[in-house]
């Protein structure tokens, strides 16, 4: 299963190489939409919260996580929200102050939740993405497939590159020594 770093990093990189090779503006997406994917590629995984309270009542992690925000649902309702906020022209002055359009966010949380999603599948082994209307599980389950020596330490490698792919990001593209 790919740990929350995995699921932060890969929507950290996506976000970010989207804005240098697409976008290219800082005005046009500046870079608190970075920061926006990065909760947007942990929104699935809220559900662990839920867990640590619901505990106490009685419920089982398999119980809580993996269930209803590891669905497509939330997707199509961060998406929707989004078109929603876009048509109508309804805007957020808090959000207008640092140049950003909730609209965008909701989009890019979708995106960050979608790609949660597809990482889950590959790696993880399954997502149920129609819970709790149907119970048909899709995936992969890549990782089952290593030599049983390699599963425990694929998703701490997979962590490691993220980082090491992100630190040479920052300072070869973004120059980020320039500021220290």
């Amino acid at each position: 299963m790919p740990y929350a770093a995995t699921h932060i990093l890969g929507a950290i990189i996506l976000a970010e190489l989207f804005r240098g090779y697409f976008i290219k503006d800082n005005k046009k997406f500046p870079r608190y939409y970075i920061l926006a994917a990065a909760i947007g590629g942990i929104i699935p995984d809220l559900d662990i919260g839920a867990y640590y309270l619901l505990y106490f009542f009685g419920f089982s992690y398999d119980q809580i996580h993996r269930t209803f925000l590891h669905t497509i649902f939330v997707p199509i309702a961060l998406f929707s929200a989004g078109v929603f906020f876009l048509k109508t022209g309804i805007k957020s002055s808090e959000i207008r102050k640092r140049h950003l359009r909730l609209s965008t966010l909701l989009f890019i949380f979708a995106g960050g939740s979608i790609l949660h999603l597809i990482l889950d599948s590959i790696l993880a082994g399954y997502i149920i993405p129609l819970y709790p209307l149907a119970y048909y599980s899709l995936g992969l389950n890549i990782v089952s497939s290593l030599p049983e020596g390699f599963r425990g330490i694929i998703a701490p490698t997979i962590d490691g590159i993220l980082i090491l792919f992100w630190v040479f990001w920052m300072e070869f593209k973004l120059k980020i020594s320039d500021y220290f």
